[in-house]
């Protein structure tokens, strides 16, 4: 089975399998490639510190990472982490047009767009240019906030139950499977998080669309 996966370019059932690997539809190749940058992406977080900018796409539990922001946040304000949501704010830059680390929060990168794309000019959810079906996102500020302020800012009321203003809640996944289980954890072995994206159309067109973003491509 492994000489077989090696001769079709397949990742071989043992590299991938539930914990053990990560979920990835690349072929063998390019996953060799993506594991490679992952290591070195740690390797320069364990010997340089605390990055400008986070790949998330490189993190094995992305889920982890989100809790780990909000923790961060709580200690550093003395907040419960109970009552905090991360909420995000789209940059028109890219990982390497910016290397200030911002002063609350993370910035995130590594990310692409389905079946829509971010206007950096507009600063908001567009239609796909044509033949392009996915496209990258800028880098994108990941920042804790009380979950009463969240609601508030973004019009979805005190109990946060009505539609948000201008936005889209975008789902974010692992792969472009959009599919997965439930681990241990209670977390989706392939979904990540919804995250508001500005937009002046309304939500129902991207969510007729599929418009979803996704950690890494197939290829």
């Amino acid at each position: 089975d492994m000489y077989n996966c090696f001769i079709f370019q397949r990742v071989p059932t043992p590299w991938s399998d539930k914990g053990a690997g990560y979920p990835c539809l690349k072929p063998l190749a390019s996953w060799v490639e993506d594991f490679f940058m992952r290591l070195d992406f740690m390797k320069s977080w364990l010997e340089e510190g605390p990055r400008p900018q986070y790949w998330l796409s490189g993190f094995f539990f992305p889920q982890g990472f989100m809790t780990a922001i909000k923790q961060t946040f709580s200690r550093k304000y003395h907040i419960a982490v109970d009552i905090l949501v991360v909420s995000c704010e789209l940059k028109s830059y890219g990982p390497t047009e910016e290397l200030e680390k911002p002063k609350d929060g993370v910035l995130i990168y590594g990310l692409f767009m389905e079946a829509g794309r971010f206007d950096r000019t507009s600063m908001t959810l567009q239609d796909s240019q044509p033949s392009i079906l996915f496209s990258e996102m800028p880098c994108i500020l990941l920042l804790p906030m009380e979950k009463a302020k969240f609601n508030e800012d973004t019009g979805r009321g005190p109990l946060g139950t009505d539609p948000p203003h201008d936005t889209y809640e975008c789902p974010l996944y692992k792969t472009s499977l959009r599919a997965g289980t439930l681990s241990t954890t209670g977390h989706s072995t392939n979904f990540v998080v919804m995250l508001d994206i500005p937009s002046k159309i309304i939500a129902d067109q991207w969510v007729r669309r599929g418009t979803a973003m996704l950690c890494m491509l197939n290829t």
